[in-house]
């Protein structure tokens, strides 16, 4: 017979994780999180023709409006729950008190949850990786710093976009290396003064026809439980993304979204529960998403080793 009691819901918790923004992981930056009221559903996806279309006609006294007619097509969307329990021992947490350790299960609880962050930042930048975004070779690879080009890369990417109707919004998604390489271009280097002093992101994102950069560092272990740990780029080097990027309703735009499933405390919930056999506390951390491309027009890739 099991001594487990039931789990119980922790507010204080699943608030702190749901500040996701305080970390370094990329993914709702990349995808930001709207949130769905049912776990699996379809939305609507328009095609290119039903956009910024010349209909509008003369009217006269009496007449019948004109109209349009509207073809879409359906995509649909599975939350899928990602889960992950710790366990906090009565003697390790006597221990960790007598040591004036404080806030112990909060500590376990954002260890946990940068574990799920990993497995959500895994699937965004595969999913960006495999979408059929548009995709042009870059004038050279970033590396190359005398031929590199990537202010021209970036500025063809983003009127492409504007061809299709993005304006606002437009962000550039690289690699940490990648931008440290291009900061390090004669190209880029050429606009601070001339003379590689440095400049704001801000200038370089307005030389660019850019909103701004989401810079991506970040690593994980890679190592198979119980070995070393190896601590890998999550992110490709071999291309990177311009695109809009716009969080909330799919009406405000953007290239993609993380569909979150609210089962109690927003996209990250923090449960505990008794199981008393082992005379321990148990934290469960888990999340309920899904990530979607939602339209491959908004977003362009440029390949970083067309050389």
């Amino acid at each position: 017979m099991s001594l487990s009691t039931n789990s119980t819901f922790n507010p204080i918790l699943s608030e702190a994780l749901n500040k996701i923004g305080e970390n370094r992981f990329v993914g709702t930056q990349v995808m930001p999180v709207r949130e769905v009221g049912l776990k699996n559903g379809v939305y609507p996806v328009f095609g290119d023709a039903q956009f910024d279309n010349n209909a509008s006609k003369t009217r006269a006294p009496g007449t019948l409006f004109g109209r349009r007619d509207f073809a879409y097509e359906q995509d649909s969307y599975s939350c899928l729950q990602y889960a992950l329990e710790g366990v906090l021992p009565d003697e390790d947490e006597t221990e960790a008190n007598e040591n004036g350790i404080s806030d112990v299960t909060g500590a376990l609880a954002q260890k946990l949850q940068r574990d799920l962050m990993v497995g959500h930042e895994l699937r965004v930048a595969s999913l960006m990786k495999s979408a059929g975004f548009n995709a042009t070779n870059a004038t050279d690879i970033m590396s190359d710093s005398a031929t590199a080009k990537p202010i021209k890369d970036i500025q063809n990417a983003v009127e492409r976009l504007n061809a299709n109707g993005f304006y606002d919004n437009i962000q550039v998604v690289i690699e940490s290396s990648v931008y440290n390489d291009m900061l390090n271009t004669d190209d880029v280097r050429n606009i601070f003064n001339g003379n590689g002093q440095y400049t704001s992101p801000e200038v370089l994102a307005s030389a660019m026809g850019v909103s701004g950069f989401i810079i991506c560092p970040t690593r994980y272990n890679s190592s198979a439980k119980g070995a070393s740990a190896s601590r890998s780029k999550i992110w490709a080097t071999d291309e990177y993304y311009v695109g809009q990027i716009s969080g909330g309703d799919f009406s405000s735009g953007g290239f993609a979204r993380t569909l979150a499933f609210g089962q109690g405390g927003g996209v990250f919930t923090a449960e505990t529960y008794r199981d008393e056999p082992i005379k321990s506390d148990v934290l469960r951390v888990y999340n309920t998403v899904d990530e979607k491309v939602i339209n491959v027009n908004a977003c362009e890739r440029i390949n970083n080793d067309n050389q």
